[in-house]
């Protein structure tokens, strides 16, 4: 049979908020896990497009899908970003492909350059 000072710390809300989740006064579970809504390529677009129209503010927008203003400056800056991409010129996707390159034969030279730092410190080590 349980003590008294056991019986206590088995009705004691700070001991079963530890276990449980966060309680309110009563000692019921108040806080749920959040459910995240999750939208579409094409409902995203359309949320930025009509911020965009200029005809409602953009906190308005917001409002009425329910997301933040951070959220949506986000989403704007990535369709920015990827029609920026897509309308690039053959030109600029040149240059792209050239500096990839480039990083490539870099790394491959520092690889090689370290694979014989190694060798010659094993040489070395061998000398003593």
């Amino acid at each position: 049979m349980p003590d008294r000072e056991e019986s206590r710390r088995l009705d004691d809300p700070v001991r079963q908020r530890t276990q449980h989740g966060p309680l309110d006064r009563k000692g019921e579970r108040v806080a749920e896990q959040r459910k995240y809504r999750k939208f579409t390529a094409k409902q995203k677009i359309e949320i930025v497009l009509a911020g965009m129209k200029g005809d409602r503010s953009i906190r308005d927008v917001c409002r009425e899908h329910e997301i933040s203003d951070t959220l949506y400056y986000q989403w704007r800056d990535k369709l920015y970003e990827g029609g920026i991409a897509a309308l690039a010129g053959k030109e600029e996707r040149g240059a792209e492909k050239e500096l990839k390159k480039k990083v490539r034969e870099l790394e491959r030279a520092l690889g090689r350059k370290t694979y014989e730092l190694e060798i010659a410190g094993e040489a070395l080590r061998g000398w003593e």
